[in-house]
Order: structure tokens, then C-alpha cells, then sequence
């Protein structure tokens, strides 16, 4: 245990100021969480080991994608900042899934990688209430009742502190591995951090070890884009950042494209007759990798049937000719990754400026926080990003947000914000990590979210910017552009529901051409709407009244209408989840001495100690059975203390 009296004892050591809250790493976790707790009023001390690097794309230089989207979304709409930089440094923005239900639309844009990183450096910056610090940090500080009190850095720099957020990324004990060379060091080459992860060990923190990877990076001029299949961007997406919607701020139309390709025969022949040399199957890397996102060679192993693998070709920035190969992560020797990259269509004579390699890293057992994600073993330390056991820039961005406000919450003692599974995409990947734990790296999928319908990326606004406004992360300017926002909805719905149409000649004609069963009776403009075939948009000729309305407007007005039966019935489904939510759990439940749990769901409610009744379910060895003796429980408990009162005043 690191402690204050020991700065006596050691010379090097000195005291180098007091803040509210230190932010220990500038990835995108680290940077949300300064900005949160910044913006919040409180002193923050953000420390990085490398001042040029904020919020860097070691990986993927891209924001958003299925899931991903709607995280960013959710971000902005409480007030954080990955949506603006975002939208600021995009190069490419696309839909994904346009060809399905609104409920899996989402946004995704190709960054200039070293455009966002400087544009967030330039943000953090001018925030009246962050220190930016060039720093490692080594030790934490505690005191006799296990509150986080300090923090030290390598240089001996000791700072008194009210609370702490950690989001050292891939960086804690870090190796990357390439073959037979293995290096110390963290993501793109840059030093890693040494130390930090003894001292959580110390506070009682477990510890794991993931594993994850980058792809070959491989220069423009050497590369036959021709024969590649051209993804070009979509100019008509929204922007990231609901402000920058609301004000009429669009995507760049001049756009520059991505490629796909697909590996061939003799990548698969490479990559076989070499696996004696991958460090994936010799043993070589001990840390756990990320099941939806593997290597090439683990794709070729465990999927034989495949007789190919689809890559895409994507463009690092403005100002670079680098191309990233998204989908070829590989921890093969160099002189291997060599061979395979010239097997890909267009790339035999592709000159490779940076190898692909697989980076191991220090994280924690994210059961061992709450769902503030404050540590149940350290109290004022919060933990988010990869340190939780996620993969992903979004998932950190709003672990990072949550963990800043939360830490702000801690310090101005208030109660901690919490995002349940029938809120937001963030309140399900929180629950996930936190509840049920994670044995490889976390990467949040559509499939995860129950409520998906109602949590889509066009309505985050709708579900989050009042709890953004009531924290203090969203101004009153923009609040009262949202409450105009969500009463021009509101005032179209009721519109087109009670507009009626007689049947006439340009209706039929409008129905015809959109493929609809024409109407012999009066018909509302809404009824037209929750027709499969039919838009908006369509009906614009014969809907006399239409206000002019901006897109984003449109599109809520449709999903609702066209939805409503779906989304009806999915708020009767959260009514009832809410009903397990809103029955809270003590932390002083006695679950080892309650007859009839099973001694598997004893020990892991004891040791989780839920919240409430529905994390209790969701908790690995928790059945059903269990949760209906804790519902008797409290219903005892609960006589028991009303009789209890009972005899207090009578007596």
C-alpha cells in the first residue's frame, strides 16, 4: 500500500499539488472522463504517457459501426465529446445497414487518424479546468478504510487526489509480439506502463490478461486500387453530433473511398505452411484474444470450410498515403506478413510501412466494480476503457464518460448516474462487463441489446440529453433546441394522425406507383405511413398542411408511426423489466444464511453484492429459482421491518 509518510522516507519523491480527480491515460476512455469531470466544475489532473498521442486509432482509424454508432451517439447526447471530434476529422461516412430495420441503422465514419487526434489535444487543452500532463503513473495511494488519497508518478511526482479514473488502454505491462520478436512495449511501438497494475494488485483489484492486434499498414503509391471493389461514402449520413445536426452541419461531399478484396489461395497456402511460426499457436502469447475480431490465421484455422476471407482497404487520412488492411490482423514473423500481403489482389507489389502485430496487456475482472464503475475494492477509483475487459474506442469513450461523471458525482457527493439495459446501448455494455464479466475482449453488438428497437441511434437524443441536462454536460441552449426538436415531432404525429385523406385520383395514382392496395374509404396520413411501402416522403404531393421539417425530424416522425405497434410492445417488455430494476438490494443482505439460494448463487451474490433484483438475474450461477427465494426473502424482510416500526410506536 502506497501512503503518504513515505515521501519522508524517499528524496525523490515529492508533493506536486492536489486536484478533485486524476484521469490516468488520454485514449478516448481518458479523454471523455477529463471533459466530464472538467466541464463538472472540478479540478482535473489528466496524465498520459505520451502528450502527442491523445485519443489515438492504433487500430481501426475509424469511428462508429454496428452497435458502435448508437454508442456514439449516446455519447453526444449526454454531452460528451467523441461525436463532435468525429464529425470534425471525418473523411468517409457511411450507414451500415440500410437494407434493414431502422432498429440496426448505424452511422460509421473513416477518421484522418492524426486530424482527430490533434483535434481532441486542442480541446482537452483549452478546457479551463484540465491539467494535461506528460506523465507515467506507477502507485496509487490509500488510506486505513481504502479511500484513494494519491498518486505517484515515475518522476516522483506525488499528487493529492479525491478520486481517480484509470484508462490506461493497452498499455499496462504491455508486450507486442511479431513472430519470434517480442517486444516491451505498448500499441505502435510507443513505451508501455510498468508498475500501475502491481499497485491495483495490491488494493485487492483481480487481474487478467487480454490480447489484441493491429493489421498491416501498406503505402497508396504501391497499390493497384483498380482491381479492387470501390466503397464509396454516402455524403446523406448524419452527422455524429446531435448539435451539429440540429444546426445543419452535414458530412463532407467530397469523400474519399474504401476498397474491399478478398484473400486467395495463396494466402491460405502461406499462412498454413508458416502457423509452425505463429505465436498464436505455439504458446507464445498467454493473453486471451478477442473472439469477433481474429487474426487472419485464426480465421483459416477456425473456419476450414472458408475457402476466403474479405478485406478492406481504407485510407489512414488526408495527408497520408498509408492504407490500413482491415480484417489481416496477424501476429506472423514480418518476413511472412510479406508474402501474404503480396497474395492479396492489387497489393503484389504493395510496400508495407508499418507490420501487423499482436499486443498482450494488463486489465481487471470488471466484477470487481459497480455499475458507477467504481472499484468495490478501492473506494474513489474508477476504472474504464480496456482496463475493463472491452475492445473498442467507442465502448471506452462511454466507459470514460460514465466513469468521469460518476468520479465528479463521488467528489460533489451525489449519487452516482447509472444507465440501465432499457436506456442505452451504454447502460447494456456497462451491465455486461460489470454483471456478468468477461473472459475475452467485450465488443458490443445490436444482438446484445434487448430493447433495440426503442434504443436506436436517431433517438439517443430522445432517451438521454434530459439526464445530460440535469448533470450538467448539456447547456441550456442546446436543451432548448432539443425540447423544440422533440415538440415538432410530437406536433407531426398528431398532425398526420388526424389528417384524413378522401379517396381521389392522385392518391391512387401515388399508391399504385409505390406498389400499395388502394383505398375506397378516407384514410389518415398516418395509417398511409405504417404501410411498409410507403414514406414520408411519398405522400408530399397530397399532404397540402406539411411544415417544413428538418430530416432528422422526418425520420423520427416515420420510425414512430411505422413502428408503433413493435415499439408499444416494447415498452410493456421494459414496464416489466423495470419492475426487477426498481426492487434494490442492501449490500448488507446476509446471502450466505438465506435458505434456499444454492450455494453457487450464496457465493456469487455475496461476492458481486447486486444492486438490485435484475442484476441479480443476470449474474452467471443466478437461476431463476434463486431470484424467486431472494423475492421471498424481502417480502419477509420487508414484514419484519414494518412490524419492527409497528412496536417502536406503539411502545
Amino acid at each position: 500500500m502506497g501512503n503518504w509518510e513515505q515521501l519522508k522516507e524517499n528524496a525523490s519523491w515529492y508533493e506536486a499539488g492536489a486536484f478533485d480527480v486524476a484521469v490516468i491515460g488520454a485514449g478516448h476512455a481518458g479523454c471523455e472522463a477529463a471533459f466530464a469531470c472538467a466541464h463538472l466544475g472540478l479540478s482535473t489532473l489528466l496524465l498520459t504517457l505520451h502528450l502527442d498521442q491523445l485519443a489515438n486509432l492504433p487500430c481501426n482509424p475509424s469511428i462508429g459501426g454496428t452497435a458502435k454508432g448508437q454508442l456514439v451517439r449516446e455519447i453526444d447526447a449526454l454531452g460528451g465529446i467523441m461525436g463532435e471530434m468525429a464529425d470534425l476529422s471525418a473523411i468517409q461516412t457511411r450507414m451500415l445497414n440500410r437494407s434493414k430495420g431502422p432498429a440496426v441503422f448505424s452511422p460509421r465514419a473513416q477518421m484522418d487518424r492524426a486530424s482527430y487526434s490533434r483535434k481532441m489535444k486542442a480541446r482537452i487543452e483549452k478546457e479551463e479546468n484540465i491539467s494535461l500532463v506528460q506523465a507515467e503513473v506507477v502507485e496509487l495511494f490509500w488510506d486505513e478504510n481504502k479511500n484513494i488519497n494519491g498518486i505517484r508518478t515515475r518522476s516522483g511526482a506525488c499528487y493529492h487526489v479525491k478520486a481517480a479514473v484509470i484508462c490506461s488502454g493497452t498499455y499496462m505491462e504491455a508486450r507486442t509480439i511479431r513472430g519470434e520478436v517480442i517486444l516491451e512495449s505498448g500499441p505502435d511501438g510507443l513505451s508501455r506502463s510498468v508498475g500501475l497494475s502491481k499497485s491495483m494488485a495490491d488494493a485487492g483489484i483481480r487481474m487478467q490478461r487480454f490480447k489484441t492486434g493491429t493489421p498491416v499498414r501498406v503505402n497508396r503509391r504501391t497499390v493497384d486500387l483498380s482491381v479492387m471493389e470501390i466503397q464509396p461514402g454516402e455524403p446523406d449520413m448524419p452527422p455524429f453530433s446531435f448539435s451539429n445536426e440540429m444546426n445543419g452541419i452535414t458530412p463532407p461531399e467530397e469523400q474519399i473511398p474504401c476498397y474491399s478484396i478478398w484473400t486467395t489461395p495463396e494466402t491460405r497456402k502461406v499462412i498454413t505452411e508458416n502457423m509452425d511460426r505463429s505465436p498464436l499457436y505455439s504458446g507464445v502469447i498467454e493473453g486471451t484474444g478477442p473472439r469477433y475480431c481474429p487474426s487472419i490465421e485464426d480465421k483459416f484455422m477456425r473456419f476450414p470450410d472458408k475457402s476466403r476471407h474479405q478485406i478492406f482497404v481504407e485510407p489512414m487520412g488526408e495527408e497520408t498515403e498509408e492504407l490500413y488492411l482491415q480484417g489481416f490482423s496477424t501476429s506472423l514473423p514480418e518476413d511472412v506478413q510479406v508474402q501474404m500481403v503480396h497474395s492479396l489482389p492489387g497489393l503484389s507489389n504493395a510496400h508495407i510501412q508499418r507490420a501487423a502485430y499482436a499486443i498482450e496487456y494488463d486489465c481487471i475482472d470488471p466484477t470487481t466494480a459497480d455499475l458507477s464503475l467504481e472499484s468495490t475494492c478501492l473506494k474513489g477509483l474508477f476504472t474504464a476503457g480496456q482496463i475493463n475487459g472491452s475492445s473498442g474506442y467507442e465502448e471506452a469513450a462511454a466507459q470514460g464518460l460514465m466513469a468521469g461523471i460518476n468520479a465528479a458525482m463521488k467528489v460533489l457527493g451525489k449519487a452516482p448516474v447509472i444507465l440501465d439495459r432499457s436506456q442505452a446501448y451504454i447502460g447494456v455494455l456497462i451491465d455486461d462487463l460489470v454483471t456478468k464479466g468477461t473472459k475475452e475482449p467485450y465488443r458490443m453488438m445490436t444482438s446484445r441489446a434487448e430493447y433495440r428497437i426503442f434504443l436506436r441511434q436517431d433517438n439517443a437524443d430522445m432517451r438521454l440529453t434530459e439526464i445530460g441536462h440535469e448533470i450538467g454536460l448539456i447547456d441550456d441552449a442546446r436543451y432548448s433546441a432539443f425540447e423544440a426538436k422533440k415538440k415538432a415531432i410530437e406536433d407531426e404525429k398528431t398532425r398526420l394522425r388526424s389528417t384524413y385523406l378522401p379517396p381521389s385520383e392522385k392518391l391512387h395514382e401515388i399508391l399504385t406507383k409505390c406498389g400499395s392496395t388502394p383505398t375506397q374509404s378516407g384514410i389518415s396520413l398516418a395509417e398511409l405511413i405504417k404501410r411498409p411501402e410507403l414514406h414520408y416522403e411519398d405522400l408530399k404531393e397530397i399532404d397540402e398542411g406539411r411544415p417544413e421539417l428538418a430530416p432528422s425530424v422526418i425520420f423520427a416522425v416515420e420510425v414512430d408511426i411505422k413502428y408503433e405497434g413493435y415499439l408499444a410492445l416494447e415498452e410493456e417488455r421494459i414496464r416489466k423489466f423495470a419492475a426487477l430494476e426498481t426492487k434494490k438490494l442492501s449490500p448488507d443482505i446476509p446471502y450466505e444464511q438465506i435458505e434456499g439460494l444454492r450455494l453457487e448463487a450464496r457465493s456469487k451474490l455475496a461476492e458481486r453484492k447486486p444492486m438490485s433484483l435484475g442484476q441479480a438475474s443476470r449474474i452467471s450461477g443466478v437461476s431463476p429459482a434463486d431470484i424467486a427465494v431472494l423475492l421471498v426473502y424481502l417480502e419477509a424482510r420487508k414484514r419484519e421491518e414494518r412490524e419492527e416500526r409497528k412496536e417502536r410506536n406503539d411502545g
